[in-house]
């Protein structure tokens, strides 16, 4: 796995490094940048005009597998994350069976390691079968280096002792949570048992419970003093909860999706189920505060929150349709397209969301071009322009709210411990 890019634009915000090189990869690993470099029966990509970055990771997708392969594998889910750029991803433990005892855990890695094509990790569940009543036993789940988090994902932990006490053993096991503040019909359900003198159309119709369950974890990370990471943001009011709470030094970090970035309710009801997601897509205020929060850093991390499902399923119309939009092949050339050609955010501060930010926070080796680290990394085409067609993607699902959306701004290589799996967009796996 020796390899020479050449001719590049070099962009690393973890060394502040923006400067044309040439970068060597020997046995997987990088071993020399320098602004020119001669090396004799290498393989050569020739980058002049692109952008060389250190290798994308999305720290949040579903790739299925398992009783759902219909949907998506590990196989289809991670050629799509090639495709769009990612050297890693990092799925979500709802997998049917879910990813609540060691040995679903152990057939989840033994299965990557077969059939990824990118780096995965992966996070496990709080709660036995995600039902928010019983703890897992977090330390016979904490499988190094592949788990690297553990949440319920859809199914917030309703009751505020379970959920303290999932923040005591997550410490104990040094494991990140990453809940998600949002709302699925069981937790409607739970809540209003839980709560009866509080009227349903008042608290929770339309999913607008976030920013209490944003407020209610910011609670218990500050009194367990244990790191929290809240999944896709999708309200304002949730950000400025977040704001206060780094105020006062909780260990708090956040992401919020390109969709909740860039649509709105009202793109929504043009698309139909395909942009039927949890958290729903917002109003254009929480839109602008999502891109004002990248600016200003309160959101550390961009994630695709990529979740395929069957077409038929897609097609079943709004109120039946299961919720999620896929996002791994469009993430970037949204990113670009929208945020970053406007000037809404900077190529830099992009990189920073979608590579350095997500390595720090999971603990993970990526997200640095250095001398020595594994040769993770993505080439970029800024000014590739292309249009979003669900058909030819490699992800088995097709339910994407860009459909038909001119992009501007593609990966061009994916590169992954020195090989490349993907160039000018063919998959080389």
């Amino acid at each position: 796995m020796n390899l020479l890019i050449r001719g590049g634009r070099v962009i690393d915000p973890s060394r502040d490094v923006d400067d044309y090189l040439d970068i060597l990869i020997e046995e997987g690993l990088i071993s020399r940048i320098d602004p020119h470099i001669e090396q004799e029966g290498v393989p050569v990509i020739e980058a002049a005009g692109k952008v060389v970055v250190p290798g994308l990771i999305d720290m949040h997708c579903h790739l299925r597998d398992f009783n759902e392969s219909y949907k998506e594998t590990i196989a289809t889910g991670t050629k799509a994350a090639a495709l769009g750029g990612f050297t890693t991803v990092v799925c979500e433990p709802n997998t049917d069976p879910p990813l609540d005892t060691p040995q679903a855990v152990e057939q989840w890695i033994n299965r990557a390691e077969q059939d990824a094509c990118v780096n995965l990790y992966t996070k496990v569940c709080l709660t036995k079968g995600r039902k928010g009543k019983q703890l897992v036993n977090l330390r016979a789940l904490v499988h190094r280096p592949w788990v690297v988090a553990a949440t319920d994902d859809g199914n917030p932990v309703v009751s505020d002792n379970v959920m303290e006490r999932a923040f005591v053993k997550a410490r104990e096991s040094e494991l990140l949570l990453t809940p998600h503040c949002e709302e699925s019909p069981t937790t409607i359900q739970d809540f209003q048992q839980q709560n009866p003198l509080i009227p349903l159309a008042e608290e929770i119709a339309h999913y607008k419970r976030e920013p209490y369950y944003v407020a209610r974890d910011l609670q218990l990370a500050e009194r367990t003093n244990w790191r929290v990471h809240i999944s896709h943001v999708s309200m304002a009011q949730s950000l400025g909860l977040i704001k206060q709470a780094r105020a006062r030094w909780v260990p708090v970090t956040c992401e919020a999706t390109p969709h909740h970035l860039t649509l709105t309710e009202k793109d929504a009801e043009k698309c139909g189920p395909d942009a039927k997601t949890n958290p729903p897509l917002r109003q254009r205020d929480d839109v602008k505060a999502l891109q004002q929060g990248l600016k200003d850093g309160t959101i550390d991390c961009i994630a695709s929150d990529h979740a395929p499902h069957a077409p038929h399923e897609k097609a079943r119309g709004w109120e039946a349709a299961p919720m999620g939009a896929i996002g791994l092949e469009t993430s970037l050339g949204v990113i670009l397209t929208s945020l970053v050609h406007p000037g809404i955010i900077t190529l830099t501060q992009a990189i920073e969301l979608m590579s350095i930010n997500p390595a720090r926070i999971l603990g993970l080796s990526g997200g640095s071009l250095s001398i020595g680290k594994p040769a993770d990394i993505t080439i970029i085409d800024l000014e590739k322009k292309w249009v979003v067609d669900p058909s030819l993607f490699a992800s088995q699902g097709r339910n994407t709210p860009f459909k038909g959306w001119r992009l501007r701004g593609k990966a061009y290589a994916t590169i992954v411990g020195g090989k490349v799996v993907m160039k000018a967009e063919e998959l080389l796996v």
